[in-house]
């Protein structure tokens, strides 16, 4: 919006400037028309008066009669009232001093007429005014010809001044064009590219998207099917080495138990071929309802966030291992405020479950679980400590990865080694994060997602 408008005030202001050109080239020829009908009048106006100045004048002298006289008289003084109007007028300032000289002479003329040489200075002075008026006419044609000139020069500098500014507008209107379209069509080609990335399997490569709000958003959304096609892609590839790898051992520990066994056999050779095969197939049974627990991650890609009052949220989850903790005699508090949070306390009770799981596994007889909720930086942080034997350097790089199970984890019917998978695919969803920390007893594994009030 700012480039288009950028565009439009470029553009704009070069048509005013050309409307205010034109307005004032109208003005300046409406000065100059109304200046030269001003000059054709003082001009008429000045030779119909010498006319009659030189018709009286000369009536006057040849029959030397009052009436004639008195009729000179009356057109000398409206010749002299229109000099001196015309030479008081501003408008007309450089014709004043001609004016005021004409002015002059026609009075010399009526002087002269009282003198006994009046028929022989007649002549001279009615030379002077027609000289004057001469010189009246071509320095007021030449003041039109010098103020058009000037007008014209005037003109040619707006014009040259107007090209330049249209070229430096029409320059930077379709630079700003190129800058918009860059700025559009790149992050588009990058869209493109990264769709071409997606559907051909190169999920590495993190998805940015620079330009327009919305198209940003738009990266934002594909970097997000990135990520979900990577842990897919992932998962895909851990469940099928773990197939390949790990199901196969149980699958032929029972094939060559089912080999061994046969009718002539001992009881007690029996009794061990039998606890060796139920033993296998019960580790294949965890591990298919390991595999069949990732669906979990499938079905929870949608948010549902609610409102819960956080601390009831926590002892309710709390509650719901009451039993489970009474019979491994370990005691479970909760240290939470009492406020409403928004969050998808479906996820989030996915994750503490599997926290309290693992604590409930490696807490000693006797022991405490802690489960604690704090607010830090627009993030809820909830945090699962407990007293056991805490994380293994050795297995703190691999602990939530798929089916990975350290070496002090106890190998009840709980472990499948998909718990702490679950919790952090669940944590990214929520757009969080899943952690732990090893403390002076024990382990605390915690949870930090954004939340709403």
């Amino acid at each position: 919006m700012i480039g288009f408008l950028l565009i439009i005030v470029l553009l704009g202001g070069t048509v005013v400037q050309s409307w205010q050109l034109l307005e004032q080239l109208g003005t300046q020829s409406r000065e100059n028309s109304e200046q030269s009908v001003r000059v054709a009048f003082i001009l008429q106006e000045l030779r119909e008066r010498g006319t009659d100045l030189e018709r009286s004048s000369r009536q006057y002298l040849l029959v030397r009669q009052s009436a004639f006289r008195a009729s000179f008289d009356a057109t000398l003084a409206q010749a002299l009232n229109l000099t001196k109007t015309l030479a008081a007028r501003k408008e007309d300032a450089f014709l004043a001093p001609l004016l005021l000289e004409w002015h002059d002479a026609a009075q010399s003329l009526a002087d002269g007429l009282n003198s006994p040489e009046a028929e022989s200075v007649l002549g001279a002075h009615l030379t002077r005014l027609t000289e004057i008026y001469e010189n009246i006419q071509r320095t007021a044609q030449q003041w039109l010809e010098d103020n058009n000139q000037r007008t014209l020069a005037v003109l040619e500098a707006k014009r040259r001044q107007l090209f330049l500014q249209l070229f430096f507008v029409l320059g930077a209107a379709i630079l700003t064009a190129v800058v918009l379209c860059y700025w559009l069509t790149r992050p588009l080609r990058q869209i493109e590219q990264a769709i071409l990335l997606i559907g051909h399997g190169y999920l590495e490569e993190r998805i940015r998207i620079h330009g327009p709000n919305d198209l940003h958003k738009l990266g934002m959304r594909l970097e997000w099917l990135r990520q979900y096609l990577a842990n897919l892609r992932n998962t895909h590839e851990n469940l099928f080495h773990y197939m390949t790898q790990e199901m196969k051992v149980p699958v032929v520990a029972i094939r060559e138990g089912c080999d061994l066994f046969s009718p002539g056999a001992s009881a007690e050779n029996q009794s061990s071929l039998i606890a060796m095969l139920r033993h296998n197939a019960e580790l294949l049974q965890r591990q298919l309802e390991g595999i069949l627990r990732l669906r979990v991650i499938f079905e929870a890609r949608h948010m549902q966030r609610q409102s819960v009052r956080l601390s009831a949220f926590l002892q309710e989850i709390v509650a719901a291992q009451a039993e489970e903790s009474a019979a491994r005699k370990v005691v479970m508090r909760v240290e939470a405020p009492d406020i409403s949070v928004q969050i998808d306390s479906e996820k989030v009770r996915a994750v503490l479950e599997v926290f309290l799981a693992n604590a409930l596994d490696f807490s000693l007889e006797g022991g405490e679980i802690r489960l604690r909720a704090a607010l830090e930086n627009q993030y809820l942080r909830l945090e699962c400590h407990d007293q056991g034997p805490g994380v293994a350097e050795k297995d703190s790089a691999q602990i939530f990865n798929l089916f990975y199970q350290g070496a002090s984890y106890a190998r009840t019917a709980r472990r499948q080694g998909v718990g702490l998978t679950i919790a952090r695919e669940l944590s990214g969803i929520m757009g969080g994060t899943a952690r732990y920390t090893n403390g002076k007893i024990g382990a605390c594994f915690y949870l930090e997602i954004p939340y709403e009030n």
